[in-house]
């Protein structure tokens, strides 16, 4: 057995978007023939959690946590104290800010873009560092596995690389984005450099995001590896895969899992309520479910006329039960309508929905999730502007509902090359080759 130290900021219990894919990899990492010690941060009061989620740490994972000095402890009792005077005050629709208040947001985001980089997480790089020295000197790993974002975790995994000269491999689940300022896109620049440079393998998790980090860094060949995203196959097949939620019977269900940011569901919720203008009958039996946090669009909606009892917000499930919410959907909504994250992402949820063989309706741009429900001949994917093309794929998505006509199920071979349980193989593969690589 060889010993890789992973470093990873998001990790159970808590519950983000970023912990599936690490436990996931990490959780098989030893039937490859590595043994993982896991550094990851604190249990913060305040932050989303998942009990359930320890539940996929085998016990031979030893998981170590430091401490995290939260460097946004400053903004909320500042902004108490800036509205005590008078400003910064709620401004109602339409009216613009007052001349004080403009000056105020452009320092407070000045502030923040030089106290905060990388990241927001820049408060856990000193103590992350010291604890993950500490574990090399006592276990003597063969290589240090980062998984980004945030960007704390590639600088604990740089620091250590340039202070000890361990082997590095680093991960990029996002791509690396640049701040739109220009003095601070200098320093995010450099940083996504000396990173890409210094590691000795990188890994991202579509052939789009390898073509842009190629473009964008100075990247040796052969040093890019894809390794998807993908889903555990024991959250649908173990004694621990049914949850206790169920979604009511006798209505069709479309079912959006995870957070909707601002715009991103398109032309869906106009092209919706259109189409329950020409077909009022069928409000009686749909449902559109929001498992998450829903963006203003969504909230609006809810409350409109068109849609009030139609759309229900549900707030996040923990693991087995969102599994099980997915896999009595009647179609499984995915929306993704921003230009870059279109092109270059694909969220761990879209493998989850394949895995739950349920039609998936996404709104998204060109790019990696187009091309993956294509391939997989898995649902529909609708540009975010076609309100047209929308509305007849809703039409025709619920009219086979109401009749209840069965949909072809994608092909199980299809799926099953996304499984966490052989894509650790990948990631083996490739702490192997560092390891073994002469310099």
């Amino acid at each position: 057995m060889r010993k890789v130290l992973a470093i990873a900021f998001d990790f159970p219990p808590r519950r983000t978007s970023g912990v599936y894919r690490p436990t996931g990899l990490i959780k098989y990492l030893s039937s490859h023939g590595w043994m993982a010690t896991v550094l990851t941060v604190r249990r913060r009061k305040g932050d989303l959690e998942d009990a359930t989620l320890l539940e996929r740490i085998p016990a031979q994972v030893r998981v170590v946590r430091s401490g995290y000095f939260k460097v946004t402890g400053w903004e909320d009792p500042t902004a108490r104290a800036v509205r005590r005077t008078g400003a910064l005050r709620p401004q109602a629709e339409g009216t613009r800010a007052s001349a004080l208040d403009r000056v105020l947001r452009r320092l407070g985001d000045f502030v923040r873009s030089c106290l905060y980089f990388p990241d927001k997480t820049i408060g856990w790089v000193p103590f992350g560092l010291l604890r993950a020295i500490q574990l090399c000197n006592e276990h003597h790993f063969d290589a240090v596995y980062t998984t980004s974002p945030p960007r704390s975790a590639p600088v604990i995994g740089l620091l250590l690389k340039l202070l000890a000269g361990i082997r590095w491999v680093a991960e990029f689940r996002d791509p690396w984005y640049l701040s739109p300022r220009p003095w601070r896109r200098k320093f995010d620049r450099w940083l996504g450099s000396v990173v890409c440079r210094r590691a000795d393998s990188l890994i991202v998790v579509t052939n789009e995001q390898a073509d842009e980090i190629k473009r964008s860094f100075p990247v040796a060949d052969g040093k890019v590896t894809v390794i998807d995203n993908g889903f555990d196959e024991d959250d649908f097949t173990s004694n621990q895969a049914s949850g206790s939620f169920s979604l009511p019977s006798g209505f069709f269900h479309l079912s959006h899992f995870g957070t909707i940011y601002s715009g991103w569901s398109g032309s869906f919720f106009p092209a919706l309520a259109q189409l329950l203008r020409d077909r009022p009958d069928w409000r009686e039996w749909l449902r559109v479910n929001i498992f998450g946090f829903p963006d203003e669009t969504v909230r609006r909606y809810s409350e409109s006329s068109e849609l009030n009892g139609v759309i229900h917000l549900h707030g996040f499930l923990k693991h087995s039960d969102a599994i099980q919410a997915m896999r009595s959907s009647g179609c499984l909504l995915l929306f993704l309508a921003d230009r870059s994250e279109s092109r270059l992402v694909v969220s761990g949820k879209t493998y989850e929905y394949l895995r739950a063989v349920r039609p998936i309706l996404a709104v998204a741009y060109e790019g990696g999730v187009k091309r993956l429900i294509e391939e997989g001949q898995a649902g529909w994917v609708v540009h975010p502007e076609d309100t047209q093309t929308m509305k007849q794929v809703l039409q025709t998505l619920l009219g086979e509902g109401q009749e209840k006509q069965n949909y072809q199920l994608i092909r199980p071979d299809f799926v099953a090359q996304f499984r966490y349980d052989r894509l650790a193989g990948s990631l083996a593969s490739v702490l192997d080759k560092v390891v073994s690589h002469v310099h």
